[in-house]
């Protein structure tokens, strides 16, 4: 199910992390919240993180990195959050597929 975001806070995230163009120095969270108006809570991080989703889904280049705070806009740094996906994707297939293993031997004890 596709979270519902606060109206037009897509669009302020965005207009918020096209501000950042290097990896040097990056939006954070709380820099995101205070451009948008927003108290910075657990709320609107899940809420900033899930806007920022939306707009990959819809391929604005939003960069960002495991062990690196904050965001950044760069069409040439795609390849970065392409490599994060990917390996985010090969961590969930193995999970997937180890439980399948666990399930398929259940199956089989209980027969």
């Amino acid at each position: 199910m596709k979270p519902t975001l606060p109206d037009g806070l897509p669009g302020k995230v965005l207009e918020c992390i096209q501000l950042y163009r290097t990896p040097q120095i990056r939006a954070l969270k709380k820099n995101i919240a205070s451009y948008c108006g927003l108290d910075y809570t657990s709320t609107t991080d899940r809420n900033i993180r899930d806007a920022v989703s939306e707009l990959r889904d819809r391929g604005e280049p939003i960069i960002s990195e495991s062990g690196r705070a904050g965001y950044y806009y760069s069409r040439a740094d795609v390849d970065i959050v392409r490599a994060e996906l990917l390996s985010r994707i090969a961590k969930m297939s193995k999970t997937v597929r180890a439980l399948e293993r666990k399930e398929v031997g259940q199956m089989r004890l209980a027969l």
